[in-house]
């Protein structure tokens, strides 16, 4: 029996930015053994964020534990060699521009004459037909198109702020990981293999089906409500005693509500008629907002957290980058992992988010640098001499690290 989950399954990743990237990572740190093909005339677009390819933070989180084959795929013998790769495995991962694994003549149709039973998972930006499908698309533009960045704002901002975070892309990644894995026990029960189409604006887009529920049933067109919910009150941010400091804190039901006013000492202002139920306290959420700021002002977040969490109503401190590191719950569950790359050095990195009964996870290994694993691939999987790996490199069909 294998050790780890996906030990012996081997997966050939052409990812470039988050989505087959971090689907492939995850796939990696459960075993499997995962081959990202890339070169320097057309490397991943992560590598080219920075100065150094080989040091760019988010490239080095996405791609940890998998092995780089470089290989020039404007080559035929480069083609070749990849379809040789491809005979020996079991899962593929892309999600170039529409047309591009066509052009390389690795696409789904092809790929299958070589292995009939792979499982070949597609991931474009608007899927693979429709009058968007050859569109380049990135995480934030995705989730202005879903109507997430519409819904992502406060009221009064001029503009869909959304965030930082590419959201749409890293869903998308764990949604490929729950299709590839349903393929693999459809393939060990049927023999047979599986394309999986997945375009990320519908990853996006499930992420607020309550919201066209609510158009479709009611014809209501949603607002931006900031961190405000329609169900709850008080529920939203508010400040804290310190510079830029905050506590979330929602309360649903009349019983937290109690809760709540009991852990701030019980106010006169609690006692209110308007502030009796959650329909009340809606009607009225300007003026309790006000209030609950007046109380957690004067506290430390954490202090604030802390007293609300023991009387059992939900609240969290608004955390900074060094608060998240430090955060003793994290380190008791040892979510952050230090990794040690070659050229970036010791780095903490988020672990796997969960464990297994059982078994035992394989330790998170370092993103490749390009080309570092081309030699040995050659050698294990392809069989190739000592003289024939020399000549590919001088053809500059093969690139090493």
């Amino acid at each position: 029996m294998p050790d780890t989950p996906l030990e012996g399954i081997k997966v050939i990743s052409f990812g470039t930015g988050a989505v087959i990237p971090d689907f492939g990572k995850i796939l990696g740190e459960l075993g499997a053994d995962v081959i990202k093909i890339e070169s320097r005339d057309n490397p991943d677009f992560m590598r080219t964020i920075g100065p150094d390819m080989n040091n760019i933070a988010g490239f080095n989180e996405s791609n940890r534990s998998k092995r780089s084959f470089g290989v020039n795929l404007k080559t035929e013998k480069g083609r070749e060699l990849v379809r040789e790769l491809i005979k020996t495995t079991d899962i593929i991962g892309e999600n170039f521009r529409g047309g591009v694994m066509q052009s390389l003549g690795l696409d789904y149709e092809n790929v299958r004459r070589i292995k009939p039973d792979i499982i070949y998972l597609s991931s474009q930006g608007f899927g693979s037909g429709g009058p968007y499908s050859d569109y380049q698309a990135y995480g934030p533009m995705l989730a202005a198109a879903s109507g997430l960045l519409y819904l992502w704002a406060h009221p009064t901002d001029p503009y869909p702020v959304g965030a930082n975070v590419p959201l749409p892309d890293h869903m998308a990644s764990k949604q490929a990981v729950f299709a590839v894995l349903a393929a693999l026990d459809y393939r060990r029960r049927t023999g047979k293999g599986q394309f999986i189409d997945m375009s990320q604006i519908e990853v996006a887009a499930s992420l607020i089906g309550d919201y066209y529920l609510d158009y479709t049933i009611n014809g209501r067109i949603p607002k931006a409500v900031g961190n405000r919910s329609p169900y709850a009150a008080p529920h939203g941010c508010y400040r804290c005693k310190g510079d830029d400091c905050w506590c979330a804190i929602s309360v649903f039901t009349n019983d937290e509500w109690q809760r709540f006013c009991e852990a701030i000492g019980s106010p006169a202002w609690t006692k209110e008629a308007r502030f009796a139920d959650t329909v009340s306290r809606l009607r009225n959420v300007d003026e309790l907002d006000k209030l609950v700021e007046e109380w957690t002002i004067e506290r430390d977040a954490t202090e604030a957290m802390n007293t609300l969490q023991a009387a059992g109503v939900a609240a969290g401190v608004c955390q900074r980058s060094e608060d998240t590191i430090n955060d003793p719950q994290l380190k008791w569950l040892n979510a952050l992992v230090e990794v040690d790359h070659p050229v970036a050095g010791k780095r903490l990195y988020p672990g796997i988010p969960f464990r297994m009964s059982g078994t035992t996870l394989p330790p998170s290994r370092p993103a490749p640098m390009l080309g570092q694993h081309t030699e040995e691939i050659c050698r294990e999987m392809l069989r190739l001499s000592e003289d024939e790996i020399a000549r590919l490199k001088e053809e500059k069909v093969l690139e090493t690290a």
